[in-house]
């Protein structure tokens, strides 16, 4: 037999064999996660898109949501305005002519066990919801949907896609063939010489040239073939996709499947910027509403200020002169300690250097003998009283007294030292003094402070805003808000801004000398908005400060808008809602960082 036609039997043998590996293969690696039911979109939902069959009603009393667990109804009921749980209730359940009370449970759901929750089809709900004086009936659309057809077998698909996709799939086979016949024309064909030697009784061996070209036609007719399936493998591989359908990567984690039907109920972030949040997770979160009101309030400001010691109460300790502290028997006084007024807090001895104290040794000593000469005089004068003019003696007397009480005057320079009293009641709250410390005259070493009697001075860049203060709060970082009361303007600027000092009528445990505060002072004028917490603002990621209105039972939405501080605790909210809407109040800073 002629090697090369052997040769060539094998290539076509082999070429069978790669297009057949290659369709299988093409079948097989086909997307089947395409294999999705119509009209429904992979990507990112500008709308709820929780598989789990969802019943919502609500009426000016109640909001009620049930959500279907294979055979079981599962019910949350809630306030309306507050979003506010409710746990106590007495709800009867009404469907197809039968009548099944709700079974309260200890996480406050009420589970409904009815025939009808295991037969597809849409059921007209009716609920009695009785909670203490309240009673409401809430009706609902519920469509339950077949467990059965969960997903068909993956044969049948393949079937149902070649049925309905044939224009695409003869394509691809007639790229195939296309390859096919291409290859086989590229095919090598035996030379007049091969054609010789293969009628020769013996065989001969083919040139290494001749083996070369057998290998490169095998190549030239295996490429072309499998070119032809790679095209009909790209045609009919996005036949696969039917309809509108995107399949590309979902952000979302890949869902629970309970008994044919896939449950992705997790809070989320939908398309639309709106957020998705189960009734579990809102209950989680304590989440809680209130009914947007317009109304009028006081026009407020907003100016700085900081925290200062009431002058009128605290005080300062120096020193008068430069000495060397020395503690009292109880010790120094450290931070925090609560003084009395004239408490002893240091003594301060008088450092002065060897040429000083020599120079008041000298001069002490000179005032000695003065003082023994005019002794000795004054006696001697008292001696011849009568025959001594009274005037001489006198005067002998009073030169004596003069000299004693200078000599008293510079005895203490040597080793008597000052006391350092508290000059007020309060607590220690700068104490810059250590023992043995050297101190200078006039250096602050004591600050004393009431904490129930604090100021806060503010400025105020607009003169306008501050000519008719009706009330005024402080805020701090913390959240802290305390009353404040005016005690004064001042008629000088200060950088160009007008001083204000305010007393505190009611101190807080965090509130300390020197705190930046936030004072929001109100006048008599007033405007018209909406009430809210300032809890209720939050900062979006874009900037913007948004509200979150509660528009159904399970889906918030942000809304922008523009508001002014009233009093720390509250914002006047001008633009942006309107009246009616359910704003969230609580629980609004965990929803913004949902994603």
């Amino acid at each position: 037999m002629n090697p090369f036609l052997t040769c060539r039997s094998c290539r076509c043998v082999a070429l069978l064999g790669v297009v057949a590996s290659c369709w299988l293969l093409g079948l097989v690696v086909t997307p089947i996660p395409a294999l999705a039911h119509e009209g429904h979109d992979h990507g990112a939902q500008p709308m709820i898109t929780a598989v789990a069959p969802r019943l919502e009603s609500s009426s000016e009393d109640f909001e009620l949501l049930g959500v279907v667990r294979g055979d079981t109804l599962v019910v949350f009921l809630d306030r309306y305005a507050s979003n506010d749980p409710v746990t106590d209730a007495r709800i009867e359940v009404t469907a197809q002519g039968a009548t099944i009370h709700a079974e309260p449970q200890p996480d406050g759901t009420f589970l409904v066990k009815a025939p009808w929750l295991s037969r597809p089809g849409t059921v007209d709900v009716v609920f009695a919801v009785n909670a203490g004086e309240t009673s409401d009936l809430l009706a609902g659309l519920l469509e339950v949907p077949d467990s059965s057809a969960a997903a068909a077998p993956r044969g049948s698909e393949l079937l149902t896609v070649l049925r309905r996709e044939p224009v695409l799939w003869g394509l691809g086979l007639l790229l195939l063939l296309l390859g096919a016949v291409f290859g086989r024309a590229l095919a090598a064909r035996p030379r007049p010489s091969d054609a010789t030697r293969a009628q020769a009784p013996t065989p001969m061996p083919l040139s290494v040239s001749a083996t070369e070209r057998a290998v490169k036609a095998t190549r030239r007719a295996t490429t072309a073939p499998l070119l032809g399936l790679v095209a009909g493998v790209g045609l009919v591989g996005p036949a696969l996709a039917h309809g509108d359908e995107d399949h590309g990567a979902v952000d979302a984690p890949p869902p629970v499947v309970e008994q044919g039907m896939v449950l992705t109920d997790s809070p989320r972030r939908l398309a639309d910027g709106s957020l998705f949040v189960p009734k579990p997770t809102q209950r989680l979160l304590i989440v809680r509403t209130k009914l947007a009101q317009v109304e009028d309030a006081a026009e407020a400001a907003t100016i700085v200020g900081r925290v200062m010691a009431d002058p009128t109460s605290g005080g300062r300790v120096q020193s008068a002169q430069t000495g060397r502290i020395e503690p009292p028997e109880g010790g120094l006084p450290v931070l925090g300690q609560r003084v009395t007024r004239g408490q002893v807090l240091a003594y301060v001895t008088p450092v002065i250097t060897t040429v000083e104290a020599g120079g008041l040794r000298e001069q002490i000593a000179l005032l000695n003998s003065s003082i023994t000469i005019a002794e000795q005089r004054v006696a001697r004068l008292s001696q011849l009283e009568g025959s001594v003019p009274r005037r001489e003696i006198d005067d002998a007397k009073r030169e004596l007294e003069g000299l004693r009480r200078r000599r008293q005057a510079l005895a203490p320079a040597l080793v008597d030292r000052e006391v350092l009293r508290a000059s007020a009641s309060g607590v220690i709250s700068v104490a810059n003094v250590v023992g043995g410390q050297i101190v200078e005259a006039r250096e602050i070493l004591y600050e004393i402070v009431d904490p129930a009697r604090l100021w806060v001075e503010a400025v105020a860049y607009d003169p306008n805003a501050v000519v008719d203060i009706r009330s005024a709060v402080a805020s701090t970082a913390e959240g802290d808000t305390v009353p404040l009361a005016l005690v004064g303007r001042g008629l000088t600027l200060r950088q160009q801004a007008v001083p204000l000092q305010f007393r505190i009528t009611r101190t807080a445990p965090t509130l300390t000398v020197g705190k930046p505060v936030t004072v929001i002072v109100q006048s008599s004028r007033s405007m018209s908005g909406v009430v809210l917490p300032s809890g209720s603002v939050v900062r979006a990621a874009n900037g913007e400060s948004v509200v979150f209105e509660h528009a159904s039972a399970e889906r918030f939405v942000p809304r922008p808008v523009r508001y002014r501080p009233l009093d720390g605790e509250r914002v006047l909210v001008l633009a942006g809602i309107g009246p009616g809407s359910r704003v969230v109040t609580d629980g609004a800073g965990l929803l913004s960082q949902l994603r």
